[in-house]
């Protein structure tokens, strides 16, 4: 038992042995299988921040329901021509329901057709009216004029006759044919007579004086009433015809027509969802853009840069721009407006990520371009010449310091770099290399087998990091050292070293600083 015991671990040990010295020679074998090495170079350095965006265009022609709400409610699209369709100028691209609208368009008729009634009798009450002033000054006037005159012209013959039989009466009572009765009779009757004809001398003066001004003061009053009542009849009419002939134009606007030629694109708000899209069914409201025309002769890329970087995008800066629909191709662009504040923030991976609103012209759009493309703009912020550049997987972080490792004659080992400016594919090397010299690419992967100073907080950020995620972030980091060593307004300054490098100022894309 105790032999038995004795061989197996004998062969144990053999075998033990064997594969340490084996797993020994398979590594050895490995590294000396030599890395992919790239040469330090100089040349020119482009700083260019890279964005996305989509196609918009310059020249938008929005077609909008201009159907009132006061009158049509909010109206439902029963028809929409589908999107993308080609247009010629009058074609129709939306019908919107009218039921209601013509229900009003009759209630307005009525109502017309009442302003009208009203409007003839008050020309008819003004015709009237006029009619009895000049009546009254040409004939009623005249007649009670003549007749008080006729009654005082027999009051007057009356007082003549009883003054002549007074006096007779007189000359018979001296030669003693009458009584002195008689007399006073006849002197009475005379009196009477007398307060008749001064009773209508008083009513030919009252109606010459007062009466007739008063009648006519009323009856040109009623003129001037009937004047103000046809004017706000006529007026009244033409608000109700007016009214009538807005909601008649208000019927011809359910059916919209294309201003002019061009493709259409179902309009999207901003910060829309599917729910916004326009669609047979909805219900619109006063002024909301439906569709658009877009102009395809003047097209630009709205896209969104970081707030890390926008101090360094500028209108009239030159950019390249692709289109995932024209993969082969590069168009020319220029900046035009970068927004002064930024657009509404976003949470994204744990941190507020604030972006502005920057639009740039393609200056040759081809043919067969359309909104909502999805587009990469590279915008040049700057160009560097005479520089020592190395790709950027050329060189890695490790405890705030930046380094590139070397492979010479199977011996691996490690260079600490000063670096300057970088975006998203090369490095400006400030200090530590020369023009020429060789390192290794993929410096990141290789790391464990240089030795490095132990930095805890660096060691475990780094367990599983992927090589993009760590280039991306060394990237970062290196944008925000050049920043600080540029000041705060971001004004470059020239530096030397062993290598001959120098810097300028710029940015790179991605645009955030996290720290390592």
């Amino acid at each position: 038992m105790l032999k038995r015991s004795l061989f197996f671990l004998v062969v144990f040990a053999l075998l033990a042995t064997g594969g340490y010295f084996g797993w020994g020679r398979l590594q050895g074998m490995v590294e000396v299988e030599p890395p992919q090495l790239v040469t330090v170079t100089r040349g020119l350095f482009v700083h260019e921040i890279l964005d996305r965006g989509s196609i918009d265009s310059a020249r938008n022609t929005d077609i909008r329901c201009e159907l009132e709400s006061a009158s049509a409610g909010r109206p439902t699209i029963i028809f929409v021509i589908e999107e993308g369709t080609l247009v010629e100028e009058g074609d129709l691209l939306i019908e919107l329901e009218s039921s209601l609208l013509r229900e009003n368009i009759q209630t307005q008729e009525t109502s017309v057709l009442a302003a009208e009634s009203s409007l003839v009798q008050a020309q008819a009450s003004l015709e009237t009216s006029k009619i009895q002033l000049e009546e009254y000054l040409s004939g009623v006037f005249e007649q009670e004029r003549r007749a008080i005159q006729n009654r005082l012209f027999s009051a007057e013959e009356q007082v003549r006759t009883l003054e002549n039989d007074l006096a007779h009466y007189k000359r018979l009572e001296e030669r003693g044919h009458i009584t002195q009765a008689q007399v006073e009779t006849a002197l009475i009757e005379l009196a009477r007579a007398i307060n008749t004809k001064e009773m209508e001398q008083l009513n030919l003066r009252v109606l010459e004086n007062y009466t007739r001004e008063r009648r006519v003061t009323q009856l040109r009053a009623a003129i001037a009433a009937d004047v103000a009542q046809l004017r706000s009849a006529e007026r009244l009419l033409g608000i109700r015809e007016t009214r009538l002939r807005q909601l008649m134009a208000q019927e011809e606007k359910t059916r919209i027509h294309a201003p002019r030629a061009g493709q259409v694109v179902y309009f999207m708000p901003r910060w829309g969802t599917e729910d916004n899209l326009i669609r047979e069914g909805l219900q619109v409201v006063e002024r909301q853009v439906l569709l658009q025309l877009p102009d395809p002769t003047q097209m630009q890329v709205r896209a969104l840069v970081n707030e890390a970087n926008v101090r360094l995008v500028r209108p009239g800066q030159r950019a390249t721009i692709r289109l995932e629909a024209f993969p082969n191709q590069v168009f020319d662009g220029v900046v035009r407006a970068v927004n002064d504040f930024p657009e509404p923030s976003s949470f994204m991976g744990g941190t507020m990520s604030r972006e502005y609103l920057t639009t740039v012209t393609v200056l040759n759009p081809p043919e067969g371009i359309r909104v909502g493309l999805t587009a990469e703009v590279r915008i040049v912020v700057n160009e560097i010449p005479d520089v020592l550049l190395l790709p950027m997987q050329a060189v890695f972080q490790h405890g705030g310091r930046m380094y590139a490792i070397t492979f010479n004659d199977g011996q691996w080992g490690k260079i600490e770099v000063q670096t300057g400016h970088a975006n998203d594919r090369e490095v400006v090397i400030l200090e530590g290399l020369n023009e020429g010299d060789e390192v290794v690419l993929g410096a990141w992967a290789h790391r464990d087998r240089v030795d490095l100073p132990r930095v805890e907080q660096e060691t475990r950020r780094e367990e599983g990091m992927d090589a993009e995620t760590f280039q991306e972030m060394m990237r970062q980091e290196l944008e925000r050292q050049q920043q600080e060593r540029n000041g705060a307004d971001g004004t470059p300054r020239r530096q030397g070293g062993p290598g001959g490098g120098s810097g300028g100022s710029g940015g790179s894309s991605g645009g955030g600083s996290p720290q390592t």
